[in-house]
């Protein structure tokens, strides 16, 4: 486990390309991999395999599956990283959030949810640090809110933003189709008077700094 204090705001031109082509191939490329991969299935089912078409078909297939598996394996172990640090914020009574106060994106890529019983936000990400990161997700972004904590915060469609107050990391978000509810149940909640046993940062902070190192993950904070 390493703690990297990293300028995460800033974005790397090289790390942000990566993440665009990535995306683009998932909305654009896939559909139509797959359509080829489809394609040639029927050619083989109907005509016959032929030995001309053999290096397309290893091609296309291969490589399908190999992005499947790809896929896959990333979209597991951002899962996996989020369950490392919710379940222990859970079983410590920190953060139990009801799922109606839990956005997650699919992926696994951007996590928050909010206890209403506790008054305690808990803010999970997988931020782009390295191309590797991007295939090997260890790099995690692990930030806890109480109501006091944060400056303002406002949504904008389904993207809902937290304004941290913190100069090297102003703002954090997550898409979500939760925004609005969470927006008005956040804002709601602020008006409420609450008291805490710790600083609130600082205790997750702390503690996601033993959760990571037991389970080899890097936890990633701002540049001192």
């Amino acid at each position: 486990m390493t703690i990297k204090h990293i300028d995460t705001y800033s974005k790397k031109w090289s790390v942000a390309l990566v993440g665009t082509l990535s995306v683009m191939y998932l909305v654009f490329g896939l559909p139509i991999h797959i359509a080829l991969a489809g394609f040639i299935y029927k050619y083989v089912k109907y005509y016959g395999f032929q030995q001309s078409d053999i290096t397309l078909w290893v091609i296309v297939w291969v490589s399908l599956a190999f992005i499947g598996a790809l896929i896959f394996s990333i979209i597991s172990r951002q899962n996996r990283n989020i369950r490392a640090f919710t379940s222990y914020f859970r079983d410590t009574h920190f953060n139990e959030a009801q799922p109606s106060n839990i956005a997650k994106s699919w992926t696994g890529l951007t996590y928050l949810s909010l206890d209403t019983k506790n008054g305690t936000l808990l803010y999970i990400n997988h931020p782009d640090t390295t191309i590797l990161n991007f295939f090997v997700p260890k790099d995690v972004r692990v930030m806890g809110f109480g109501m006091n904590d944060w400056k303002s915060i406002e949504v904008e469609g389904k993207q809902l933003t937290i304004y941290t107050g913190i100069p090297e990391l102003p703002s954090v978000s997550i898409s979500t189709s939760k925004a609005n509810e969470l927006y008005e149940k956040i804002n709601a909640m602020r008006n409420q008077n609450w008291t805490y046993e710790n600083n609130v940062p600082g205790y997750v902070e702390h503690q996601a700094q033993r959760i990571a190192e037991k389970n080899g993950i890097n936890l990633v904070l701002p540049p001192k």
